[in-house]
């Protein structure tokens, strides 16, 4: 018979860092929790004292040495009857090699340090540029129980992984900075329940949780004893403290998560836009957000995000018309944001945009008009908002989805302006899909915006499907090429025409250099427009 042991798990919002913060914090859930239980195990997150990912701040001296004091003072703060697993950067001594690591703490020494083994080096990770590989698996006995600590990509490629000393493990615990994905959270449970089912060994699986720059954590924690069955499950995007004890190799709790469990799609995709943006905005202390309101499906779904995650003090919305806004852009721009207590102002573009005119009459003299005077016109609109930007303080949300930025359809330093992108990485079709789901729970975006077609109003009588075939064929295509890497002749055998498909692609590939210059955004999908796509801007390559 083993003795009974606690656990305290922390899903824990790190900031990168902000390393006497996320300490400071470290230490306040140790303390909160120094009653619970005689014999306890507290865990902490993958790089929990710096944040995940620190980048090249790795290799700079005075982070490492900071590192080093904050290390320090966790330590002072565990006692003899606890345990303190957390995941921090490893230095060597002349600090030339760092390994990512789980410390163990107890009775204010560090017991054990384990060196990740298996560095991800695909998608947004690039770990090999930063820390050397383990060397060896890690395992502890505690009040009868054995105990082996993994690192998130050591789980993923448990097979890979020695088995020496791994015999009659009795509990793994797997400490991560997993990122967010469409359908991950499922993904990653039927995988580990496969690998604890065959192992016989209980998983104890902790994420982290929250936005990093354009990467967002989910979170959502969870229990699987050694059959495989799900015993627990975090919520998804909240930042919490999950306690429970274990007794005779056996999870005492109640299962709180079911085979029939309805996953949501949508519901899980506003919740990371949710906390990527507040994250974002708030780790960046900026001191509120604005935003151009057009009366499109793009502005408005933007304007309800911003609106589920900040107080509406701190929300500025401008409608900047034209000769070309429709009186119904104006009022259903408007009438979202009284529905949402939002202020509003409105700034005409005329002025500028005819002052701009003017000012190119003579070197435009002879030459027709074209594309250039519509974008004359969303750069106006850009000036307008990142001097409201510059003279408030307030972030300007761009409002561009993954289907313009892929095809280009979108102007340089016009509506390509602003300093955060929630919509990056959400297709078209997504962006309506979301606006309905938003709508399930309240009105909030007036159905004639999701109703009606989409238009830039930079021309009289102008809509998208001038330019573009229909979102959801266009949508498509470009998930095909980008996500899926089909090939031409691939797509066009989906019952594609040729013609359509190869100017598609002909766009992705000629507007690489416009993404580059894109504000960051969350990142949702297995492929954004990001770091984990890397393509060059100069190619002759033909697909």
């Amino acid at each position: 018979m083993k003795d009974k042991i606690e656990f305290v798990l922390a899903q824990f919002n790190a900031v990168v860092g902000d390393l006497d913060g996320n300490t400071d914090r470290i230490i306040k859930i140790i303390e909160d929790n120094r009653s619970y239980g005689s014999h306890k195990i507290i865990v902490f997150p993958e790089l929990a004292l710096c944040g995940y990912m620190p980048e090249d701040l790795l290799f700079r001296k005075d982070f490492a040495l900071e590192v080093k004091k904050s290390i320090d003072r966790i330590i002072c703060h565990v006692g003899s009857d606890e345990y303190l697993i957390f995941g921090a950067p490893h230095y060597s001594e002349n600090l030339l090699e760092i390994w990512n690591s789980a410390y163990l703490i107890n009775n204010k020494n560090i017991t054990a340090i384990y060196d990740k083994q298996m560095l991800p080096n695909y998608g947004v990770f690039d770990e090999k540029r930063y820390f050397s590989k383990g060397k060896e698996n890690f395992f502890f006995n505690f009040h009868g129980n054995k105990i082996c600590i993994m690192i998130c990509e050591d789980l993923w490629n448990y097979s890979s992984i020695s088995n020496k000393d791994l015999d009659d493990i009795d509990f793994l615990i797997s400490i991560n900075a997993s990122p967010y994905e469409n359908n991950k959270d499922l993904e990653r449970i039927n995988f580990f329940r496969e690998i604890a089912s065959v192992n016989k060994f209980n998983i104890i699986y902790l994420n982290t949780v929250g936005g990093q720059d354009e990467i967002v954590f989910d979170g959502s924690s969870f229990l699987i004893d050694r059959e495989g069955n799900i015993k627990h499950k975090c919520n998804a995007f909240d930042e919490l403290i999950y306690k429970f004890s274990v007794e005779d190799k056996n999870f005492s709790v109640n299962c709180e998560y079911t085979n029939d469990h309805k996953y949501n799609q949508y519901e899980y995709l506003y919740e990371a836009l949710k906390i990527g943006t507040y994250d974002y905005i708030k780790k960046s202390n900026f001191d509120g957000v604005l935003l151009g309101l057009s009366g499109g499906i793009d502005s408005a779904l933007t304007l309800t995000i911003a609106s589920d995650i900040f107080n509406k003090e701190n929300i500025e919305a401008v409608l900047l018309p034209s000769v070309f806004t429709s009186d119904l852009s104006i009022q259903l721009a408007k009438e979202q944001c009284e529905i949402l207590g939002i202020k509003y102002s409105f700034i005409s573009i005329e002025g500028i945009n005819d002052a701009i005119s003017e000012s190119l009459k003579d070197r435009f003299n002879g030459l027709p008009n074209d594309i250039t005077e519509e974008n004359i016109q969303a750069r106006s609109r850009g000036l307008i908002l990142m001097s409201i930007s510059n003279k408030t303080g307030k972030i300007l949300l761009t409002t561009g989805n993954k289907s313009e930025l892929a095809v280009g359809y979108s102007t340089l330093y016009g509506d390509m302006a602003g300093s955060f992108a929630p919509l990056k990485d959400i297709y078209k079709t997504d962006v309506y899909n979301l606006s309905r789901y938003r709508n399930s729970i309240s009105s909030v975006i007036p159905e004639a915006v999701i109703d009606r077609m989409p238009t830039a109003e930079l021309a009289q009588d102008q809509y998208d499907i001038d330019t573009l075939p229909q979102y959801d064929v266009l949508d498509n295509i470009l998930k095909s090429f980008i996500e899926e890497k089909k090939s031409l002749e691939e797509i066009c055998s989906m019952g594609h025409e040729l013609n359509l498909v190869s100017n598609i692609i002909n766009m992705v590939i000629k507007n690489e250099y416009k993404r580059r210059q894109y504000a960051p955004g969350v990142k949702v999908s297995s492929e954004s427009f990001g770091r984990d796509r890397r393509f060059p801007i100069v190619s002759r390559f033909k697909y």
